[in-house]
């Protein structure tokens, strides 16, 4: 190997940037459960669910875990779960609240005054899958589409009435036939009228910056995506999928739809990525092989986080095309529940225990300085490297 050789490689070695974990700060730390982080529109603020493992409280935080403040009491069921509470100009939030006459949806200020309850006789259960059942606010705040639950069978709803007072709500959930309706309503509550009544459709989405909803239904046999008018006309099926989709989110400049499907039975249980344009053309798989769910993009729309049940971590980052996926480099491989910061610089995530906030860029900082040193010895070594092969010429 020449001297010239050696040189070129040892300046390459040299100037590699060293890789280093994210950054991750606790932001919660107490005796409580802290799960389900939603950043407010403006980034300052944090909401997040609080339990005891009994009851569910909320509460709201400065983003970087000062000043947490529980704006519902502990003594009942008051979360939200797969729907985003915040309002989109950060005044209200919407949430789930067990009054004692089930689960209902309310609104409140971000400080806890301001309570109202916008819906009636509502019967989603604590303790059984809460999943799919959702709502979500219109991009201009002024409505809010909602999975209405019915129940057909009082007598359980009452067991888990009577249980849940003793602190020990048990319920034979197979007992209980769940109906699924999408409704819409004003923010106050107002004007509610029924989109959905056909008893299977769930999840509703609001489209960002747009009059569609999303949903999720089985009337073509596997559960898909469909999308609506606001007024419930339009019903076009978007997703044709050989499994269930489970979860779906709305890129932020609506075009796209990023979903996870399960595998059809018979076949080897995975979970995969897929993303698909809204008007259902251009489906593209971008993970298969394992359980991965939870799709949540970047405020950009350039990159989707993801967690994985399976891989040697569980939180990743990827292109939304599927290209450059690489896991986030922490020390805590139990990451989930992740949610991207507006300004795309952090990602707030729980372990179902803490929360902790993940540091992944800085557009303002300068480069690392790792980096510069490696740079500054690299130039040296190439000076040296330089003159001593001018001196054999």
């Amino acid at each position: 190997m020449t001297l010239k050789t050696i040189c070129i490689a040892l300046l390459l070695i040299a100037c590699i940037p060293p890789v280093a974990a994210a950054p991750v700060v606790q932001l919660t730390n107490d005796s409580a459960f802290d799960s389900y982080p939603f950043w407010s529109p403006d980034g300052n603020r944090i909401a997040f669910v609080s339990s005891d493992g009994v009851h569910a409280g909320i509460r709201v935080m400065e983003r970087d875990g000062q000043n947490p403040v529980p704006v519902t009491d502990d003594r009942s069921w008051n979360l939200f779960t797969e729907f985003d509470p915040w309002s989109p100009d950060g005044k209200k939030l919407l949430f789930l609240s067990d009054d004692g006459e089930g689960l209902n949806l309310w609104t409140m200020n971000p400080d806890g005054t301001g309570r109202v309850r916008l819906t009636e006789s509502g019967r989603i259960v604590p303790g059984l899958a809460l999943s799919s059942y959702g709502a979500d606010w219109s991009s201009d705040g002024r409505r809010i589409v909602y999975t209405s639950c019915l129940f057909d069978n009082a007598a359980i709803w009452e067991d888990f009435v009577a249980t849940a007072a003793n602190g020990s709500p048990a319920v034979n959930g197979s007992a209980i036939r769940m109906e699924a309706d999408i409704w819409i309503m004003d923010a106050d509550g107002g004007n509610k009228k029924p989109l959905m009544t056909d008893g299977d459709a769930r999840l509703p989405l609001w489209q960002p910056h747009g009059d569609r909803i999303a949903y999720l239904s089985e009337r073509s046999g596997n559960r898909e995506i469909w999308v609506m008018q606001s007024d419930g006309t339009g019903k076009a099926q978007v997703t044709f999928s050989e499994g269930n989709v489970s979860e779906y989110a709305w890129s932020p400049d609506s075009t796209r739809i990023a979903y996870v499907v399960a595998a059809p039975p018979g076949t080897w249980p995975e979970f995969s990525l897929w993303v698909i344009n809204s008007d259902g053309s251009g489906s593209e798989q971008l993970t298969t092989g394992n359980w991965d769910r939870s799709p949540v993009w970047s405020p950009d729309g350039a990159r989707i986080a993801f967690w994985s049940e399976s891989r040697n971590q569980t939180l990743w980052v990827m292109e939304s095309d599927g290209s450059g996926l690489a896991p986030l480099d922490t020390d805590n491989s139990a990451y989930m529940m992740q949610q991207w910061s507006p300004d795309g610089t952090t990602i707030v995530v729980s372990d179902l225990n803490d929360l902790y906030a993940i540091r992944l860029e800085d557009p303002a900082a300068p480069a690392s300085p790792g980096f510069g040193v490696a740079a500054v010895a690299g130039a040296l070594l190439l000076t040296v490297c330089l003159l001593r092969l001018r001196r054999q010429e």
